[in-house]
């Protein structure tokens, strides 16, 4: 029982295992390494990067392309966003309600009645950086994606628990947004740390040593969770956060990104606002398929 608990965690999404011996020996930074590795694997045979923007994905971790859409489909996908966000509400979020967040989940089969956000869910280059990231054939169009709002009240850098860096999951996973309102540097810009997605040496030794903690099995994707003795603090800044990159850029910009790698929230200047599209993609290579999730439309199926 023991046994079949501990593999179940080495097949999850977890970034330690609930065993301290498991964690000690590096089981952690084994599965790291052979599930992205299968991802690569997949990459080559179903998807290749064939221009800069697919190479630079691949390269640096995430990208960055300004004026993404035509300016006539951006305008009618503002209109879109702007109506059905105003069909809804702000509520709190984060601790204290530091944040009030307005979100609204779209999904394909609903799309009919809106045909620029239908349009935006098959858009080619988007589909192509996606099947680039995650190693898939191409498909036909995102199944969902959320518009989201938020509304920074009283920020706080102690207290959002989103500000510190951290890595989503084990494995090579992506996040989408378009942004549907100018990003400044006192809107809580995405923040990421160039490369820090590869399998490098620095990277494997950080995890390799966070797993020797003695609290390293209590699953927590905050890196400062794993700062509290001066090695990680000092190894992390001077390895790992190297390049610090603040993607800000005006409306209509797209991001794409490696979230395997470290990223964050920035911090935000009170009443600022960020309006976005977002949409998140993760297939765990190593995951039962019965739980991986069905976040891709085959073009042929």
């Amino acid at each position: 029982m023991i046994f079949k608990d501990t593999w179940n965690h080495i097949r999850s999404q977890n970034h330690m295992i609930p065993s301290p011996l498991a964690n000690k020996l590096g089981v952690p930074v084994l599965r790291t390494i052979f599930a992205n590795t299968l991802i690569q694997l997949k990459r080559f045979k179903n998807c290749r990067p064939r221009n800069n923007h697919e190479k630079d994905l691949i390269k640096n971790g995430f990208v960055v392309i300004p004026n993404f859409l035509p300016t006539e489909d951006f305008k009618k996908l503002k209109q879109e966003f702007d109506l059905l966000m105003s069909q809804s509400e702000h509520v709190n979020s984060g601790d204290k309600g530091l944040i009030k967040i307005n979100i609204r989940p779209i999904r394909y089969s609903q799309s009919d009645e809106l045909p620029a956000m239908q349009k935006f869910s098959k858009n080619e280059q988007l589909i192509r950086l996606i099947s680039v990231g995650e190693g898939k054939k191409p498909f036909d169009h995102l199944t969902r994606f959320n518009l989201e709002n938020y509304k920074f009240v009283n920020p706080n850098k102690d207290l959002d628990q989103t500000v510190p860096f951290h890595a989503d999951v084990h494995f090579h996973s992506h996040k989408v947004f378009l942004y549907m309102s100018d990003v400044t540097e006192k809107s809580a810009p995405f923040t990421y740390c160039k490369k820090s997605h590869k399998n490098t040496f620095d990277r494997l030794w950080f995890e390799l040593r966070r797993g020797q903690l003695k609290d390293a099995h209590k699953e927590t994707w905050r890196i400062e969770d794993h700062l509290d003795k001066k090695f990680f603090k000092d190894y992390f800044e001077k390895k790992i956060l190297k390049q610090e990159y603040k993607v800000i850029g005006p409306a209509n910009t797209l991001v794409v990104a490696n979230v395997h790698g470290f990223h964050r929230r920035g911090v935000a200047s009170e009443g600022a606002r960020r309006e976005m599209i977002r949409a998140t993609f993760r297939y765990n290579p190593l995951g039962p398929v019965g739980e991986r999730p069905h976040i891709f439309k085959p073009k042929y199926s």
